[in-house]
């Protein structure tokens, strides 16, 4: 007897938050941290913070396949992003201002520029936490060539043209790129 009660102190010591806070379980949503992380402009993020929401991050493979200099870069320039259902992300043919990190949430893609397709196409193209779109846009400075539209309420995660150049995001993924390229030939 003596044991099972100490079995349950154990247990309901481990589920008991401390301090306030939650327990440690899969987020579902974006944490309230990393939120009040992103509402602050880049430059007003302090070290700390970057590291913070670079851990929050990890949790993402899109992420998770940059290197530990490129990870950091990005959190600090990272922003929070909410849409409903049939919001459009990104339209066919518009310039790439920015590319998106999903956190929750699924999108559809689509070659018409509504999207409205996604809703009726008996097999969409689906993306799903984890995945990142709309980098190649970016970098190139193309224009898009499908539309991105919500299927549910989305989180995401968006890093801006602006700061992917001014913070040097591109210099340092070009050098990445070289070095898994000499690395592998």
């Amino acid at each position: 007897m003596a044991v099972f009660c100490w079995q349950t102190l154990l247990l309901a010591a481990a589920l008991r938050p401390i301090s306030g806070r939650r327990t440690p379980c899969k987020q579902d949503h974006f944490p309230s941290k990393g939120l009040r992380i992103t509402q602050k402009r880049p430059e007003w993020r302090t070290q700390e913070e970057v590291k913070q929401l670079r851990r929050i991050l990890l949790v993402l493979p899109s992420y998770h396949r940059y290197s530990f200099n490129l990870q950091l870069m990005l959190a600090k320039v990272i922003r929070f992003e909410r849409f409903g259902r049939r919001r459009v992300v990104l339209r066919l043919g518009h310039r790439g201002n920015s590319f998106y990190f999903i956190y929750s949430g699924s999108v559809a893609i689509t070659k018409d520029k509504d999207g409205g397709s996604a809703f009726i196409d008996s097999e969409p193209i689906i993306l799903r936490k984890g995945v990142a779109f709309g980098e190649v846009a970016l970098m190139k400075g193309s224009r898009r060539n499908a539309t991105v539209v919500c299927m549910e309420d989305t989180e995401l995660l968006a890093v801006d043209k602006e700061d992917f150049f001014a913070n040097k995001l591109d210099v340092e993924q070009a050098k990445e790129l070289k070095y898994r390229y000499d690395f592998f030939r």
